[in-house]
């Protein structure tokens, strides 16, 4: 089921303290559909409700930032004059969406593939 937009602007409105850079924002409802999609994919099993699309929602918007696109397009850290700043992992879901909904279906693969031990061939024959 589809998210009403309205529903996720009043969410945000009655519930966000700190919604500064959701309100600097000038494309909150790219920001939406965009949060729609990304969970969509990553927890194809749930039903969204507006607070877990209002969440991502403004973690998209505050994922705008530029120095997180370093990070989207694989740079693994930039060094100017002695500093250093990383951008190995950057979390793709938002803190409170993680809290609420679980890890994603793309992170429990990922784990599963992990623990899977190499399984052990025996010569033999079929019977």
């Amino acid at each position: 089921m589809a998210v009403n937009v309205s529903d996720v602007f009043a969410f945000i409105e009655q519930n966000v303290l700190d919604k500064s850079a959701w309100e600097k924002a000038n494309n909150q409802e790219i920001a939406i559909n965009q949060a729609t999609i990304h969970l969509t994919r990553w927890y194809p099993l749930t039903d969204l409700t507006a607070d877990v699309v209002a969440y991502q929602s403004i973690w998209e918007v505050e994922g705008a930032d530029p120095a997180l696109k370093y990070q989207k397009q694989g740079v693994k850290y930039v060094s100017d004059g002695g500093e250093r700043i990383d951008y190995e992992k950057r979390d793709r879901v938002a803190p409170d969406v993680r809290e609420i909904l679980g890890p994603p279906a793309f992170e429990v693969i990922e784990e599963l593939e992990e623990e899977e031990e190499p399984v052990e061939l025996y010569g033999g024959e079929l019977l």
